[in-house]
């Protein structure tokens, strides 16, 4: 236990001991599992999970109250121990059997933002009370519960010069993500999840190690905005598998929250029957803006060009622009620019939120506004919309049709993916 005091411990280190009882001194089983409540910070351990083996297997439970002494690798001694064979095992309302919910399965360290396996649980011990406070992911837990770190430990010195390297995941930061968890309790913790706390980017990253039945399951606990937008930063190939698992119902309330060029690609690339079901789910006014963006050469601007966006009259005030940049804010993709249109719908100028928050109130835009506006047309081809973000230093460019009216908008990110896509696709066929 490098770096911890001897108050510290593992749970394989109890897990297998003999189980005494404390009034016939009689081995009557091992320790196959502890309890833990829920309640505290830290999970407190409330009992073991006890066997006597053998073909049937009888098992029962002890709480931890009876427990009169715990020597670790060598015995766990009970009051009432025999007698607890007599019922029924059963967990309280806020218990969980922790090897059963944590050793070999896959969490996620909210820390670090990724997926890791749980080798062996870290443990608090303060005279007989236990408590959870680290998940152990390290190489050491797994030799450990193997029976075989000492030797290990003592080659890796011997060619390092070094022990080897315990890693701990403190309680606070881990999220489970079983499927097999039972308790009431833990499931409202998975609720009011703390990944909704990380960056989608992050998220999108956990969900690629994940296996379908955990994606699923920490897609149910996130809000439809946080779900959307991880969903949204996964690469596509693995934005499309994942789709093809969701239910209709579910995948449609996360392609609603997707910027449009995002639900274009995804849509294009799902079989036909899953993307014909999806699109039944769908609002009307989106599936016509999806369809007709199908229709749009993959190679142009026009298709990866987002169909959200702001704009106002050049004859509207900096406040009355800035309480439409407000109200419109989740539906947009950037809150940025706003392109000013004239009475024919055909742009004329942009104003960025820095001058809408340095103009004064009743300004009208066209006062302030930018009128020399770079764009693109729907026909543009991308690498030409690329070349376009290099020369200018530009975050986003509109997209117009032949008589000037706003489309959409493209993103420099998006216009990097799609030039990317379409030179590696270029790349494959010349193989």
């Amino acid at each position: 236990m490098s770096g911890y005091p001897s108050n510290f411990t593992y749970l394989s280190y109890i897990i297998g001991i003999p189980v005494i009882d404390a009034a016939s001194g009689r081995q009557v089983g091992r320790v196959v599992d502890m309890a833990a409540g829920l309640r505290e910070m830290f999970p407190r351990i409330s009992g073991a999970m006890i066997s006597r083996g053998g073909w049937n297997g009888a098992r029962a439970y002890l709480p931890w109250k009876n427990v009169k002494s715990l020597e670790l690798r060598k015995a766990l001694v009970a009051e009432g121990a025999a007698e607890a064979f007599a019922q029924e095992p059963k967990l309280g309302e806020n218990e969980i059997l922790i090897k059963e919910t944590f050793w070999d399965k896959q969490i996620v360290d909210i820390h670090g933002c990724k997926v890791v396996r749980v080798n062996d649980l870290h443990l608090l011990r303060e005279d007989q009370n236990l408590w959870v406070v680290h998940m152990d992911v390290g190489i050491p837990g797994l030799l450990r519960r193997l029976g075989c770190f000492g030797p290990c430990d003592w080659l890796f010195k011997l060619v390092f010069s070094v022990p080897m390297r315990e890693k701990f995941i403190s309680w606070k930061f881990v999220q489970p993500i079983t499927s097999t968890i039972g308790s009431d309790a833990l499931a409202l913790k998975v609720h009011h999840s703390k990944l909704s706390e990380l960056h989608p980017a992050d998220l999108a990253e956990i969900f690629i190690d994940l296996g379908t039945d955990e994606r699923l399951l920490i897609l149910q606990s996130l809000d439809d905005a946080t779900a959307a937008q991880a969903f949204q930063e996964m690469p596509l190939s693995a934005r499309v598998q994942m789709a093809e698992t969701i239910p209709e119902g579910r995948l449609a309330g996360l392609v609603d929250g997707m910027a449009m060029d995002e639900v274009v690609d995804l849509v294009a690339q799902l079989p036909k029957k899953k993307k014909d079901a999806l699109l039944r789910r769908l609002p009307a006014e989106k599936v016509a803006q999806v369809k007709g963006l199908l229709e749009v050469s993959r190679r142009v601007a026009g298709s990866i060009m987002n169909t959200a966006f702001l704009s106002v009259r050049r004859d509207a005030t900096a406040a009355q622009v800035l309480e439409q940049v407000k109200a419109e804010a989740k539906r947009v993709e950037s809150i940025y620019h706003t392109y000013v249109l004239d009475e024919n719908d055909e742009l004329v100028g942009v104003v960025t939120l820095r001058q809408l928050l340095t103009a004064p109130a009743d300004a009208p835009v066209a006062g302030f506004m930018r009128k020399r506006v770079v764009r693109v047309a729907l026909d543009t081809n991308i690498k030409d919309v690329a070349d376009i973000f290099l020369k200018y230093d530009f975050t986003v460019l509109p997209v117009v049709d032949r008589r000037g009216r706003v489309q959409g908008t493209i993103t420099m990110k998006d216009s990097v993916e799609a030039v990317f896509q379409q030179v590696r696709s270029e790349a494959e066929v010349v193989k």
